[in-house]
């Protein structure tokens, strides 16, 4: 097992359950803070909210590396036949990716209007504005996956994990001798 996959289980024993909730706060967080700023910033002119947007959509993008791994660890637990929770999970990594890439592009367009002495174009803004709106979408795919589905709550997985060892042996057990 790598350093990662062991540090992440020993903080899941610790809080009792998978570490990726609470890391896809920082993210999401600061991406509101960053969209909010530029809103601002096009409201008042105020320069402050170019740079308040631009350092807190970076704090996003290194708070997003760590939702990541945690998310990918996750993801590798849910078994590809336990549908729903398969193919949304899917759709939330997906459509994460999708966010990250237009933070990102957003941030580099930023760094760009900031090195160049500019104010923050538009096509950023649209980027960053953009990234913010897909990651409503995708927090609610994520908060669908642990509220009402149960996915990484230990509690609940055991017991999905229990039910379907149940019906396995149940299937074995009655299929009739010499049959096979």
């Amino acid at each position: 097992m790598n350093v990662i996959a062991t540090a992440i289980d020993k903080v899941e024993e610790l809080i009792g359950h998978s570490p990726h909730p609470a890391m896809t706060d920082v993210p999401i967080g600061a991406w509101t803070v960053s969209n909010v700023s530029d809103v601002m910033g096009m409201m008042t002119g105020d320069t402050a909210y170019d740079d308040s947007a631009r350092i807190s959509m970076g704090v996003g993008l290194v708070g997003a590396a760590g939702a990541v791994v945690t998310g990918i660890r996750d993801y590798s637990y849910i078994p590809r036949d336990r549908q729903p929770n398969h193919e949304i999970a899917t759709r939330h990594a997906l459509g994460n990716a999708v966010v990250g890439t237009l933070f990102a592009a957003s941030y580099y367009l930023r760094a760009c209007d900031e090195a160049a002495g500019q104010r923050t174009g538009l096509a950023a803004r649209l980027l960053g504005l953009a990234g913010g709106g897909l990651m409503l979408y995708t927090a609610w795919l994520g908060g669908k996956l642990v509220e009402e589905l149960g996915e990484a709550v230990k509690p609940v997985m055991e017991r999905e994990e229990q039910q379907e060892r149940q019906l396995k042996a149940g299937r074995q057990r009655a299929v009739p001798a010499g049959s096979a």
